[in-house]
């Protein structure tokens, strides 16, 4: 059992050294690379995470989020021109400062490419040419068509919603920046990190039953499943996670936890120049 404390310091001595090992830039793998870090140091060189296992048991908020915002969202944003004339009137009522992506809800949670966009994004589409060149950023939206990637992620499309967010979750988030951060960061200690539950087999075995896994019924399973379950002080026990609070390190403070995502994406894209 390793009790390993994370301060300020400790994350500012590091921070250079942690965008110069990144692959590419990432909002993600800072914890994974401290907790890398902690490994190493008590002389771990092979560890299993249990990366890839809230995919295909339905853990994140968005296997109950994005189907609630489809439903709800549908009739409205039906409406030709509702999204962008909702963005226009919320922006015009401040609600930008408090929550950024409220703006988008009406334009883009009525579909599940757009509503997973919603979810995962930092910054939406129509706030990019705030950060970045114009030009630059109608080109790369052009060439990148990020709601057309999305939706390819998720054909041929399931029948059941569950299905659908655990392919959008595999295929977009956990491929594209879960799997490169546990790369780079368990790398950089000389640590081999090992996701036995990125399996092919796994995935075939459960996919009859993952419609089934919501409401938190698939960790339930997962707890169960060993031949010794995991005691229920631990499985029953509510979810505390593990983050470094970046946004607050960079004294950027905010109210907002997507704020403070932001404002540790826009470090490292200013020193990633």
């Amino acid at each position: 059992h390793i009790v390993r404390t994370v301060s300020q310091a400790e994350f500012d001595a590091d921070l250079g050294l942690i965008l110069e090992k990144m692959d590419q830039p990432s909002i993600d793998g800072v914890n994974t690379w401290f907790v890398s870090k902690a490994a190493r140091e008590a002389g771990v060189k092979v560890a299993l995470s249990g990366l890839g296992a809230d995919e295909i048991v339905a853990g994140y908020p968005s296997f109950t989020d994005i189907p609630k915002w489809t439903r709800l969202l549908g009739v409205p944003a039906a409406v030709p021109g509702a999204g962008r004339t909702a963005r226009m009137v919320l922006g015009a009522l401040g609600v930008r400062k408090r929550s950024p992506k409220s703006l988008g809800l009406l334009e883009y949670g009525a579909s599940y490419p757009g509503a997973y966009l919603l979810r995962r994004s930092v910054f939406l589409p129509f706030e990019l040419d705030t950060i970045l060149d114009p030009e630059l950023v109608s080109e790369g939206l052009a060439g990148l068509r990020p709601l057309q990637a999305i939706k390819a992620s998720m054909t041929p499309q399931a029948v059941s919603p569950i299905a659908r967010i655990a392919a959008l979750e595999s295929l977009n988030y956990m491929r594209n920046q879960l799997l490169r951060d546990a790369d780079w960061a368990g790398m950089a200690h000389s640590v081999e990190i090992r996701t036995p539950f990125v399996d092919i087999q796994l995935l075939r075995d459960l996919a009859p039953v993952v419609p089934r896994l919501g409401s938190g019924r698939g960790k339930r399973a997962l707890g169960v499943a060993p031949q010794k379950p995991i005691p229920t002080t631990i499985s029953e026990r509510r979810k505390t996670g593990f983050g470094v609070p970046t946004g607050q390190w960079l004294r950027r403070q905010s109210s907002s936890k997507g704020s403070a995502s932001r404002a540790w994406a826009l470090e490292v894209f200013a020193r990633a120049q």
